[in-house]
């Protein structure tokens, strides 16, 4: 979950600043205590967030490396001309499938620092389709990173029945890769320059399965020796000559670890005398983290890839009841939820901050595992339509919606007039004391509050008498972001608007559930600081004597 929610929950449970009395203005608030919106709460148990928040983080490396293990597979996009390279130990074109990188500095970083270090440089001639698997995809392990993918291909986490319980082929990632490549071919979803060309993972960084090198999609640029002269000296005589500094340093003053260079690969015959083995790493992961921020979430996404998000594939989509379940019942005793999935709360201020902050990270334990049959037969069928609508396009009504796009503007929307007005409510107090010396700065302050609350309720808030219920202003907010949502003041009667105008419904759902609970949210604070305002501070006369 990301911070924008984590704000809307703070807000959500926030108790009303004083209970409001009686005002000339009562039409604002009348029967706002029995409205939907007044009694809303957040449900923990849905799903809505995490498919929010996992499309807003599709292609983000920082996003990716925390929130790593990934529940969706996304169609995506090379552009024409995106320059793609590949390292190896010679000057053999590559066995398809094999790997590209999308910079220079990974594949040497792979494959560098040999006497047969050979860098192939390619580029797209046309935008090449591909598959996107989120989360740190190509990270090895059996933690959870791989668990979409070995799902789709064998059913389970842990590869084919004869290797079943040993962990061995999670470290196997060519028989994977021909699996991803094969899944695609078996179903005719791999025709050169028109099919999928390439599955995009993330492990330090983003990198292409290519299935096909005879397609006419991709054309080699250049392939050339890439090793390096080697130096005149042995690596290892100036680690010993370091080591022995060290040692006559540490007699003289403080006592510390000798230093030494990182270790090479076990293949280098000369690595002794090979000058870039270190740096060679370090080039690979600067590279890597060229968009890296893990302070912020809506930082860059991989920029030689594009999204094709109007179609999802994901595990948190209602199609896999079993699982989603599964994680609910983990949560609920671990985040004090109850049996339908409303927060109980914390006893202490501090133990509240505590717990709503462990809420927003909460994805990051989620982890797919083992799925029923069933839903392992839904995900694969789930697949092919997905592919099968995006090769096909075949109906010309459908509106591509980039759903990726879609969180972006939400999120730029709401997320940091949300951090700002949770700072202000975090950091200033607002005693309603009678004869407090501070009452001035107080009225001041909640009056800069009531300005942000205004700020972002202005866009589809009314005051108006006539505008009771404020239901109208909840579909104003939300209808501004989502596709084919008829407004009530609008009388255009297109046949083009409706929801069969767009693929996958649960997408539509969770959008409209979150921003259901972000507008909710705006609207029940926004009312609860104008009644304090009307009933304590709009008044240039005696403020001291209305406070008591």
């Amino acid at each position: 979950m990301s911070h924008l929610l984590l704000i809307c929950a703070l807000l959500c449970f926030h108790e009303p600043f004083v209970q409001g009395q009686q005002t000339d203005q009562k039409a604002l608030f009348d029967d706002f205590a029995t409205t939907s919106i007044h009694r809303s709460r957040l449900n923990f148990s849905s799903t809505a967030p995490h498919i929010f928040s996992s499309v807003h983080g599709f292609l983000r490396q920082g996003y990716n490396t925390y929130f790593n293990h990934g529940f969706s597979i996304v169609p995506c996009e090379i552009p024409s001309f995106t320059p793609l390279y590949h390292g190896w130990l010679n000057d053999e074109p590559p066995k398809s499938p094999e790997w590209l990188a999308s910079t220079p500095q990974m594949a040497y970083g792979i494959m560098g620092s040999t006497r047969n270090s050979f860098m192939s440089t390619y580029q797209t001639t046309q935008p090449a389709k591909c598959l996107y698997i989120d989360g740190a995809s190509g990270r090895l392990g059996n933690d959870g990173t791989l668990d979409t993918q070995m799902l789709l291909l064998y059913g389970n986490i842990t590869g084919p029945a004869g290797k079943n319980g040993t962990g061995e082929f999670l470290w196997d990632e060519y028989a994977r890769a021909q699996g991803l490549c094969a899944w695609l071919r078996d179903r005719k979803f791999d025709d050169p320059g028109h099919g999928i060309e390439a599955i995009v993972r993330m492990s330090a960084g983003f990198e292409l399965i290519w299935c096909n090198f005879s397609s006419p999609s991709l054309r080699l640029v250049s392939r050339f020796n890439a090793s390096v002269p080697l130096l005149g000296y042995n690596r290892t005589s100036l680690i010993t000559e370091k080591s022995e500094e060290t040692e006559a340093a540490s007699s003289v003053g403080t006592r510390g670890e000798p230093e030494v260079d990182l270790p090479a690969p076990e293949w280098e015959i000369d690595w002794e005398h090979e000058p870039f083995v270190a740096s060679q790493q370090w080039d690979w992961f600067t590279s890597m983290s060229r968009t890296y921020d893990m302070e912020d979430m809506s930082s860059e996404r991989e920029p030689t890839i594009r999204l094709l998000d109007s179609d999802v594939v994901s595990l948190y989509s209602p199609d896999f009841p079993d699982l989603q379940t599964r994680m609910a019942d983990d949560e609920r005793e671990q985040y004090n939820f109850t049996k339908v999935g409303f927060w109980e709360g914390a006893k202490t201020l501090e133990l509240r901050h505590a717990a709503l902050q462990a809420l927003t990270r909460r994805r990051h334990r989620h982890r797919a595992g083992n799925l029923s049959p069933h839903e392992i037969t839904t995900l694969r069928q789930n697949m092919e339509k997905m592919v099968s609508r995006l090769l096909s396009q075949e109906d010309p009504h459908i509106k591509p919606v980039s759903w990726s796009r879609t969180s972006d503007l939400i999120i730029n929307t709401f997320a940091k007039p949300l951090m700002h007005f949770q700072k202000l409510l975090q950091h200033d107090q607002y005693p309603l004391k009678p004869h407090n010396p501070s009452v001035l700065s107080t009225r001041k302050k909640f009056a800069l509050l009531r300005e942000r609350a205004h700020a972002m309720l202005m866009p589809f808030f009314s005051y108006q008498p006539q505008h009771q219920h404020h239901e109208s202003s909840l579909h104003r907010c939300k209808s501004t972001y989502l596709p084919n949502n008829n407004n009530n003041n609008n009388n255009n009667n297109n046949n083009d608007n409706n929801d069969n105008n767009t693929t996958h419904h649960f997408l539509i759902q969770a959008f409209e559930e979150t921003l259901h609970n972000i507008c909710t949210t705006l609207i029940i604070v926004g009312i609860s600081i104008e009644e304090v305002w009307l009933e304590q501070f709009n008044n240039n006369g005696n403020t001291a004597a209305r406070l008591g």
